[in-house]
Protein backbone atom coordinates (compact mmCIF):
# COMPACT_ATOMS: atom_id res chain seq x y z
CA UNK A 1 0.00 0.00 0.00
CA UNK A 2 1.17 2.96 -0.83
CA UNK A 3 2.16 5.58 1.61
CA UNK A 4 2.76 9.71 0.99
CA UNK A 5 4.91 10.03 3.59
CA UNK A 6 7.39 7.39 2.49
CA UNK A 7 10.55 8.86 0.39
CA UNK A 8 11.70 8.03 -2.81
CA UNK A 9 15.21 9.05 -3.87
CA UNK A 10 16.24 9.40 -7.15
CA UNK A 11 19.52 9.73 -8.68
CA UNK A 12 20.53 11.35 -11.72
CA UNK A 13 23.57 11.48 -13.92
CA UNK A 14 23.65 14.30 -16.44
CA UNK A 15 26.28 15.15 -18.70
CA UNK A 16 26.15 18.42 -20.92
CA UNK A 17 22.15 17.27 -21.66
CA UNK A 18 19.43 20.02 -22.42
CA UNK A 19 16.93 17.75 -21.14
CA UNK A 20 18.08 17.73 -17.90
CA UNK A 21 15.99 20.73 -16.60
CA UNK A 22 12.46 19.62 -18.42
CA UNK A 23 13.34 16.11 -16.94
CA UNK A 24 13.70 17.51 -13.62
CA UNK A 25 10.66 19.65 -14.11
CA UNK A 26 8.37 16.75 -15.18
CA UNK A 27 9.55 14.26 -12.89
CA UNK A 28 8.26 16.88 -10.31
CA UNK A 29 5.69 18.70 -11.68
CA UNK A 30 3.92 14.75 -12.62
CA UNK A 31 4.12 13.23 -9.47
CA UNK A 32 1.13 12.49 -7.12
CA UNK A 33 2.89 13.34 -3.95
CA UNK A 34 6.02 15.92 -4.73
CA UNK A 35 6.98 15.88 -1.76
CA UNK A 36 8.17 12.87 -1.10
CA UNK A 37 10.99 13.02 -3.99
CA UNK A 38 14.30 13.91 -2.70
CA UNK A 39 16.46 13.47 -6.43
CA UNK A 40 20.25 14.07 -6.21
CA UNK A 41 22.06 14.53 -9.64
CA UNK A 42 25.58 14.51 -10.88
CA UNK A 43 25.51 17.60 -13.18
CA UNK A 44 28.38 17.49 -15.52
CA UNK A 45 28.36 20.59 -17.67
CA UNK A 46 30.27 22.81 -19.67
CA UNK A 47 31.07 26.54 -19.31
CA UNK A 48 27.85 27.64 -21.57
CA UNK A 49 25.73 26.03 -18.94
CA UNK A 50 24.42 28.25 -16.26
CA UNK A 51 22.98 27.24 -12.67
CA UNK A 52 20.68 29.93 -12.97
CA UNK A 53 18.62 28.28 -15.76
CA UNK A 54 17.69 26.64 -12.61
CA UNK A 55 16.06 29.21 -10.69
CA UNK A 56 14.77 30.89 -14.21
CA UNK A 57 12.97 27.69 -14.84
CA UNK A 58 10.85 28.19 -11.44
CA UNK A 59 13.31 26.11 -8.76
CA UNK A 60 13.65 27.84 -5.73
CA UNK A 61 17.47 27.98 -4.88
CA UNK A 62 20.40 28.18 -2.71
CA UNK A 63 24.13 26.92 -3.45
CA UNK A 64 26.70 26.14 -0.84
CA UNK A 65 30.80 25.16 -0.98
CA UNK A 66 30.69 21.39 0.66
CA UNK A 67 34.13 19.77 0.82
CA UNK A 68 35.43 21.99 -1.91
CA UNK A 69 32.24 21.22 -4.02
CA UNK A 70 29.95 23.36 -5.18
CA UNK A 71 26.33 22.13 -4.36
CA UNK A 72 23.07 24.01 -5.58
CA UNK A 73 19.76 22.85 -3.51
CA UNK A 74 16.92 23.41 -5.31
CA UNK A 75 12.83 23.11 -4.10
CA UNK A 76 9.61 23.19 -5.80
CA UNK A 77 6.48 22.35 -5.09
CA UNK A 78 8.08 20.88 -1.88
CA UNK A 79 10.37 18.18 -3.40
CA UNK A 80 14.10 18.79 -2.76
CA UNK A 81 16.85 18.51 -5.09
CA UNK A 82 20.31 18.35 -4.40
CA UNK A 83 22.94 18.88 -7.57
CA UNK A 84 25.99 18.28 -7.39
CA UNK A 85 28.23 21.35 -9.73
CA UNK A 86 30.89 19.24 -11.74
CA UNK A 87 32.68 20.67 -15.12
CA UNK A 88 32.67 18.37 -17.82
CA UNK A 89 36.41 17.36 -17.84
CA UNK A 90 36.15 16.20 -14.66
CA UNK A 91 33.80 13.22 -15.81
CA UNK A 92 34.54 9.81 -15.66
CA UNK A 93 31.95 8.34 -17.08
CA UNK A 94 28.38 6.82 -16.49
CA UNK A 95 28.96 4.35 -13.54
CA UNK A 96 31.17 7.35 -11.42
CA UNK A 97 28.54 9.40 -12.05
CA UNK A 98 25.88 7.84 -10.57
CA UNK A 99 28.41 6.77 -7.33
CA UNK A 100 28.62 10.79 -6.95
CA UNK A 101 24.66 10.94 -7.40
CA UNK A 102 24.53 8.35 -4.82
CA UNK A 103 26.09 10.59 -2.40
CA UNK A 104 22.81 12.13 -1.71
CA UNK A 105 20.74 9.18 -0.47
CA UNK A 106 19.95 9.48 2.66
CA UNK A 107 17.96 6.43 4.16
CA UNK A 108 14.74 7.18 1.78
CA UNK A 109 12.28 4.57 1.46
CA UNK A 110 12.65 3.83 -2.72
CA UNK A 111 14.94 4.57 -4.44
CA UNK A 112 14.27 5.45 -8.63
CA UNK A 113 17.71 5.23 -10.63
CA UNK A 114 17.23 7.53 -14.27
CA UNK A 115 19.10 9.19 -16.63
CA UNK A 116 18.96 12.58 -17.64
CA UNK A 117 16.60 12.63 -20.75
CA UNK A 118 12.67 11.39 -19.78
CA UNK A 119 8.86 11.84 -19.14
CA UNK A 120 6.78 11.10 -16.58
CA UNK A 121 3.21 9.60 -16.44
CA UNK A 122 0.75 11.89 -14.32
CA UNK A 123 1.19 9.86 -10.81
CA UNK A 124 4.36 7.84 -11.85
CA UNK A 125 5.09 7.61 -8.05
CA UNK A 126 2.05 6.01 -7.08
CA UNK A 127 2.25 3.89 -10.08
CA UNK A 128 5.49 2.64 -9.39
CA UNK A 129 4.98 2.09 -5.91
CA UNK A 130 1.75 0.04 -6.85
CA UNK A 131 3.55 -2.11 -8.80
CA UNK A 132 6.54 -2.93 -6.90
CA UNK A 133 4.24 -3.39 -3.53
CA UNK A 134 2.30 -5.73 -6.13
CA UNK A 135 5.28 -7.75 -6.12
CA UNK A 136 6.55 -7.64 -2.87
CA UNK A 137 2.64 -9.03 -1.55
CA UNK A 138 3.46 -12.15 -3.15
CA UNK A 139 6.88 -14.46 -2.37
CA UNK A 140 9.52 -11.70 -3.51
CA UNK A 141 10.81 -9.83 -0.58
CA UNK A 142 13.21 -7.18 -2.47
CA UNK A 143 11.65 -6.85 -6.12
CA UNK A 144 12.87 -4.25 -8.37
CA UNK A 145 11.40 -3.06 -11.17
CA UNK A 146 13.39 -2.57 -14.58
CA UNK A 147 13.24 -2.07 -18.33
CA UNK A 148 14.05 0.27 -21.43
CA UNK A 149 11.41 2.17 -21.09
CA UNK A 150 9.11 3.43 -24.72
CA UNK A 151 10.43 6.16 -26.21
CA UNK A 152 9.63 9.89 -26.63
CA UNK A 153 11.01 13.09 -28.71
CA UNK A 154 11.85 16.38 -26.92
CA UNK A 155 9.29 18.51 -28.34
CA UNK A 156 6.89 15.75 -28.72
CA UNK A 157 3.48 15.30 -26.76
CA UNK A 158 3.70 12.11 -25.24
CA UNK A 159 0.60 9.71 -24.17
CA UNK A 160 -1.00 9.99 -20.66
CA UNK A 161 0.06 6.73 -19.92
CA UNK A 162 1.39 3.52 -21.78
CA UNK A 163 -0.40 0.45 -21.27
CA UNK A 164 1.91 -1.77 -22.54
CA UNK A 165 5.13 -3.41 -21.10
CA UNK A 166 8.13 -4.44 -22.36
CA UNK A 167 11.19 -6.65 -21.86
CA UNK A 168 14.76 -7.42 -22.19
CA UNK A 169 15.55 -10.15 -24.76
CA UNK A 170 19.47 -11.52 -25.04
CA UNK A 171 20.88 -11.89 -28.15
CA UNK A 172 24.20 -13.02 -27.96
CA UNK A 173 27.44 -12.54 -25.97
CA UNK A 174 30.28 -9.95 -26.51
CA UNK A 175 30.82 -6.47 -27.46
CA UNK A 176 31.63 -3.97 -24.97
CA UNK A 177 28.66 -4.87 -22.72
CA UNK A 178 30.02 -8.40 -22.30
CA UNK A 179 26.03 -9.47 -23.82
CA UNK A 180 24.00 -7.85 -26.57
CA UNK A 181 20.23 -8.00 -25.82
CA UNK A 182 17.25 -5.62 -27.28
CA UNK A 183 13.50 -4.49 -26.07
CA UNK A 184 10.39 -5.95 -26.99
CA UNK A 185 6.99 -5.93 -25.82
CA UNK A 186 5.88 -8.61 -23.72
CA UNK A 187 3.77 -10.68 -25.28
CA UNK A 188 2.64 -13.41 -22.59
CA UNK A 189 -0.88 -12.95 -21.18
CA UNK A 190 0.80 -12.93 -17.75
CA UNK A 191 2.35 -10.14 -18.47
CA UNK A 192 -0.83 -8.03 -19.71
CA UNK A 193 -1.71 -8.00 -15.69
CA UNK A 194 1.08 -7.83 -13.70
CA UNK A 195 4.83 -7.16 -13.52
CA UNK A 196 6.64 -10.59 -15.10
CA UNK A 197 10.37 -11.88 -13.97
CA UNK A 198 13.68 -10.12 -16.22
CA UNK A 199 17.21 -11.67 -16.57
CA UNK A 200 18.84 -8.16 -17.42
CA UNK A 201 18.73 -4.68 -15.80
CA UNK A 202 17.97 -1.31 -17.29
CA UNK A 203 20.78 1.51 -15.93
CA UNK A 204 18.18 4.26 -17.88
CA UNK A 205 14.90 2.86 -15.35
CA UNK A 206 15.06 1.24 -11.83
CA UNK A 207 12.66 1.16 -8.88
CA UNK A 208 13.49 -0.54 -5.70
CA UNK A 209 14.07 -0.41 -2.32
CA UNK A 210 15.87 2.49 -1.06
CA UNK A 211 18.14 -0.20 1.13
CA UNK A 212 19.37 -1.15 -3.21
CA UNK A 213 22.06 1.77 -3.09
CA UNK A 214 23.19 0.87 0.08
CA UNK A 215 23.55 -3.07 -1.02
CA UNK A 216 24.12 -2.56 -4.68
CA UNK A 217 25.54 0.61 -5.32
CA UNK A 218 26.94 2.21 -7.75
CA UNK A 219 30.53 1.20 -9.58
CA UNK A 220 32.56 3.85 -10.28
CA UNK A 221 34.72 1.56 -12.23
CA UNK A 222 32.33 0.72 -14.91
CA UNK A 223 32.21 3.84 -17.82
CA UNK A 224 29.12 2.78 -19.54
CA UNK A 225 28.88 -0.61 -21.38
CA UNK A 226 29.21 -2.88 -18.51
CA UNK A 227 27.00 -1.17 -16.22
CA UNK A 228 23.89 -3.24 -16.95
CA UNK A 229 24.84 -6.91 -17.07
CA UNK A 230 26.73 -6.61 -13.71
CA UNK A 231 24.17 -4.72 -11.79
CA UNK A 232 22.13 -7.55 -12.68
CA UNK A 233 24.37 -10.61 -11.45
CA UNK A 234 24.80 -8.16 -8.55
CA UNK A 235 21.54 -7.68 -7.59
CA UNK A 236 20.75 -11.20 -8.10
CA UNK A 237 23.44 -12.75 -6.14
CA UNK A 238 22.42 -9.89 -3.22
CA UNK A 239 19.20 -11.66 -2.85
CA UNK A 240 16.40 -8.92 -5.40
CA UNK A 241 14.61 -9.93 -7.73
CA UNK A 242 14.44 -8.40 -11.13
CA UNK A 243 10.59 -7.84 -12.68
CA UNK A 244 9.83 -5.85 -16.37
CA UNK A 245 6.51 -3.82 -14.93
CA UNK A 246 3.69 -4.52 -17.10
CA UNK A 247 3.08 -0.74 -17.94
CA UNK A 248 5.01 1.54 -17.92
CA UNK A 249 4.90 5.07 -16.34
CA UNK A 250 7.99 7.34 -17.76
CA UNK A 251 9.48 7.34 -20.90
CA UNK A 252 13.29 7.86 -22.61
CA UNK A 253 14.85 9.41 -24.79
CA UNK A 254 16.88 7.15 -27.12
CA UNK A 255 19.66 7.89 -29.66
CA UNK A 256 19.83 11.47 -28.85
CA UNK A 257 21.65 12.34 -32.23
CA UNK A 258 24.22 15.29 -32.20
CA UNK A 259 23.68 15.08 -27.96
CA UNK A 260 27.13 15.73 -26.69
CA UNK A 261 28.52 12.43 -25.15
CA UNK A 262 31.05 11.72 -22.85
CA UNK A 263 33.64 9.67 -24.83
CA UNK A 264 33.45 11.98 -27.59
CA UNK A 265 33.90 14.71 -25.75
CA UNK A 266 37.44 12.94 -24.20
CA UNK A 267 38.45 11.30 -27.06
CA UNK A 268 39.28 15.37 -28.62
CA UNK A 269 40.19 16.02 -25.86
CA UNK A 270 42.80 13.28 -25.32
CA UNK A 271 43.85 13.54 -28.81
CA UNK A 272 44.16 17.96 -28.20
CA UNK A 273 46.68 16.80 -25.00
CA UNK A 274 44.16 18.36 -22.85
CA UNK A 275 43.34 15.50 -20.70
CA UNK A 276 45.00 11.91 -19.85
CA UNK A 277 41.60 10.16 -19.08
CA UNK A 278 40.85 7.98 -21.78
CA UNK A 279 37.70 6.35 -22.07
CA UNK A 280 37.78 3.93 -24.57
CA UNK A 281 40.95 2.39 -22.33
CA UNK A 282 38.65 3.04 -19.50
CA UNK A 283 35.60 1.09 -21.17
CA UNK A 284 37.75 -1.77 -22.18
CA UNK A 285 39.26 -1.76 -18.83
CA UNK A 286 35.67 -2.53 -16.98
CA UNK A 287 34.47 -4.97 -19.83
CA UNK A 288 37.90 -7.88 -19.38
CA UNK A 289 37.40 -7.00 -15.82
CA UNK A 290 33.38 -8.28 -16.09
CA UNK A 291 34.58 -10.92 -18.54
CA UNK A 292 36.80 -12.10 -15.84
CA UNK A 293 34.63 -12.21 -13.04
CA UNK A 294 32.07 -14.11 -14.97
CA UNK A 295 34.43 -16.87 -16.24
CA UNK A 296 34.62 -16.33 -20.02
CA UNK A 297 38.50 -16.24 -20.28
CA UNK A 298 39.01 -19.45 -17.52
CA UNK A 299 38.11 -19.67 -13.75
CA UNK A 300 35.79 -16.83 -12.61
CA UNK A 301 38.18 -14.62 -10.67
CA UNK A 302 37.12 -13.37 -7.20
CA UNK A 303 35.29 -10.14 -6.59
CA UNK A 304 34.04 -8.28 -3.92
CA UNK A 305 30.75 -6.93 -5.54
CA UNK A 306 28.78 -9.93 -5.85
CA UNK A 307 26.43 -10.60 -3.06
CA UNK A 308 26.63 -13.48 -1.02
CA UNK A 309 22.95 -14.42 -0.80
CA UNK A 310 23.09 -16.38 -4.08
CA UNK A 311 26.10 -17.22 -6.38
CA UNK A 312 27.14 -16.68 -10.06
CA UNK A 313 25.81 -20.18 -11.01
CA UNK A 314 22.85 -18.97 -9.15
CA UNK A 315 22.04 -16.12 -11.45
CA UNK A 316 22.75 -18.05 -14.61
CA UNK A 317 20.56 -20.66 -13.66
CA UNK A 318 17.87 -18.36 -13.24
CA UNK A 319 18.56 -16.23 -16.40
CA UNK A 320 19.21 -19.30 -18.59
CA UNK A 321 22.89 -18.22 -19.51
CA UNK A 322 26.29 -19.73 -19.39
CA UNK A 323 29.20 -17.17 -19.43
CA UNK A 324 32.21 -19.32 -19.62
CA UNK A 325 30.49 -21.42 -22.41
CA UNK A 326 28.65 -18.62 -24.18
CA UNK A 327 25.93 -20.55 -24.23
CA UNK A 328 21.76 -20.19 -23.45
CA UNK A 329 18.71 -22.30 -22.53
CA UNK A 330 16.41 -22.72 -25.45
CA UNK A 331 13.63 -20.70 -23.50
CA UNK A 332 15.86 -17.82 -23.63
CA UNK A 333 15.99 -17.53 -27.19
CA UNK A 334 12.04 -18.34 -27.44
CA UNK A 335 11.25 -15.35 -24.77
CA UNK A 336 9.89 -17.20 -22.26
CA UNK A 337 10.19 -15.29 -18.74
CA UNK A 338 13.02 -16.97 -16.57
CA UNK A 339 11.83 -19.20 -13.63
CA UNK A 340 13.66 -21.35 -10.77
CA UNK A 341 12.60 -24.49 -12.61
CA UNK A 342 16.63 -25.12 -13.04
CA UNK A 343 18.25 -24.61 -9.88
CA UNK A 344 18.00 -27.97 -8.97
CA UNK A 345 19.36 -29.67 -11.96
CA UNK A 346 22.91 -31.15 -11.95
CA UNK A 347 25.78 -29.36 -13.66
CA UNK A 348 25.83 -32.38 -16.48
CA UNK A 349 22.01 -31.78 -16.75
CA UNK A 350 21.95 -28.11 -16.85
CA UNK A 351 24.60 -27.89 -19.50
CA UNK A 352 22.91 -29.97 -22.00
CA UNK A 353 19.88 -27.84 -21.67
CA UNK A 354 22.41 -24.85 -23.12
CA UNK A 355 22.59 -24.16 -26.96
CA UNK A 356 25.78 -21.99 -28.44
CA UNK A 357 24.39 -18.39 -28.63
CA UNK A 358 25.80 -15.78 -31.37
CA UNK A 359 29.04 -13.97 -30.23
CA UNK A 360 29.29 -10.34 -31.16
CA UNK A 361 33.35 -9.57 -31.29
Amino acid sequence: MDEPGKTIFVQIPAYRDPELLPTLMDLVDRATHPARLHVSVCWQHDEGENPSSFAEAGFDMTSSVAAGRLHHHLSRRAASLRIFDYAMRESRGCGWARAVAQQGFDGEHYMLQLDSHHRFADGWDVQLIGMLERVRSGRYPRPVLVAHPPAYEPGQPVPDRCEEGYQIDFVGFGGPGVVRTRSSPIASPAGRRAPVRARFFSGGFAFADGSFVRDVPADPDHYFNTEEITLAVRAYTHGYDLFHPHRHALWHHYGRQGMPKVWEDQSRALARGETTLDGAQLGMRAMVAAEAAFGMHGAPEPVDWLGKQRSLEDYERYAGLCFALRAATAEVFARIPPSDADTGLGRSAWEAKLRPAPWFP
